[in-house]
């Protein structure tokens, strides 16, 4: 079972302007993910849900809970990698299953871009 703890989270403004500054992005239609690989065995995540997506922080805060979910859930696809997703759409339980598809697709090319550049 994965664990998500205080070691897999970005906290510092340093540590997510270091993966903004790094350029690295793939997206889709709900989701955009920055990412720099990091030297540690576990990778960490970041999010942002801006007032854009919705005005309503009950609605942000459940994006973030799904996103962590699904983070959580499928930190074997992705080690070494610090992430920042931000939402660029708004989603709700009605979109569960495109969001899931949507998350593994955009790891999936993630590794994909990755592992080309290594």
């Amino acid at each position: 079972m994965q664990r998500f703890t205080q070691k897999h989270r970005l906290k510092k403004a340093g540590e997510f302007s270091s993966v903004f500054l790094f350029r690295g992005v793939v997206h889709g239609e709900y989701l955009k993910i920055h990412y720099k690989p990091n030297q540690l065995l576990d990778s960490r995540l970041g999010l942002v849900v801006g007032k854009r997506v919705h005005k309503k922080a009950n609605r942000r805060n459940y994006m973030k809970r799904s996103l962590r979910e699904l983070f959580r859930c499928n930190q074997s696809l992705i080690d070494g990698i610090d992430i920042i997703i931000r939402v660029v759409k708004y989603f709700d339980y009605t979109n569960r299953a495109d969001i899931n598809q949507e998350f593994i697709f955009l790891l999936n090319k993630l590794n994909h871009k990755l592992h080309r550049h290594a």
